[in-house]
């Protein structure tokens, strides 16, 4: 079974990125989308996404903003519940890596998630195309 993947973060960030990539890949059954609003708590952002989560054996948690109130929640969540997996830094290519990559289990598709983030980002004048 495919590993579920929710997004989290601040505002509309994680429903845009997620249109984005289902425009390009088309409808994601395991892409959940948790957003933060200005009148949440931690708590009632952290029971969301364990409602998310449901009773999935692991959970990738894909947050916008490192130290972000997000991220921090989720981070505190996942102390006790070893089943999430948190990476910030989300961007569109670091989503759609991990969408494209259907096999493994949350740990392998974490590590996809980082190294799509970081290679995600090019400076064009650098670039070799």
């Amino acid at each position: 079974m495919s590993v579920p993947i929710i997004l989290a973060g601040h505002g509309r960030l994680p429903s845009g990125v997620g249109e984005a990539a289902e425009m390009i890949l088309g409808p994601q059954s395991r892409l959940k989308v948790c957003e933060l609003s200005p009148r949440d708590s931690p708590e009632e952002f952290g029971a969301r996404v364990l409602a998310l989560a449901g009773d999935a054996e692991g959970v990738l948690v894909l947050a916008d903003l490192h130290g972000g109130s997000p991220f921090n929640a989720v981070r505190k969540l996942a102390a006790g519940h070893p089943r999430l997996q948190l990476v910030s830094g989300l961007n569109l290519p670091m989503l759609l890596e991990v969408l494209l990559h259907t096999t493994g289990d949350v740990a392998e598709l974490a590590g996809v998630a980082r190294a799509a983030g970081r290679d995600g980002v090019v400076d064009v004048l650098e670039s070799t195309w």
